[in-house]
C-alpha cells in the first residue's frame, strides 16, 4: 500500500485511492536588460564587448544573491489543498483573513 502525507494539511493518504497531486513552484530573478535600439542595428559594434558590458551590468561580481537566484520545489498536496491552492496561489485571501484590526 503506498501512501503520501500531505504537505499542507499533515493527513495521511493512500495513493491508489486518493489523488496526489505535485504543485512544483519555481522562483527566479527576472532581469530585463536595457537596450539601445541603435547599439543592436550597428553592424560596426562590437558584440562581444557589448555581452560582457551587459552582463557586468546585470550580475555584479559581488552580488551575493548570485547563486540563489533561482530556486525550486514540489509540494506534495491532497485533493482538498490542491483546490484551495488553486483558488488563491499567494495566499492573498488567507493573509487577508487572518488579519484582524481594532473597532479604534
Amino acid at each position: 500500500m503506498s501512501q503520501f502525507t500531505c504537505q499542507c494539511c499533515q493527513q495521511v493518504f493512500d495513493k491508489s485511492s486518493d489523488p496526489c497531486f505535485v504543485v512544483r513552484v519555481t522562483a527566479f530573478l527576472e532581469i530585463e536588460p536595457c537596450f539601445d535600439e541603435d547599439d543592436y542595428n550597428d553592424t560596426d559594434r562590437d558584440n562581444l564587448s557589448a555581452l560582457a558590458d551587459t552582463l557586468e551590468r546585470v550580475y555584479p561580481i559581488a552580488d551575493p544573491t548570485l547563486h540563489e537566484d533561482q530556486a525550486e520545489r514540489d509540494y506534495r498536496l491532497c485533493r482538498d489543498c490542491y483546490q484551495q491552492f488553486m483558488k488563491d496561489p499567494v495566499g492573498r485571501e488567507s493573509t487577508a483573513a487572518s488579519i484582524s484590526f481594532s473597532d479604534n
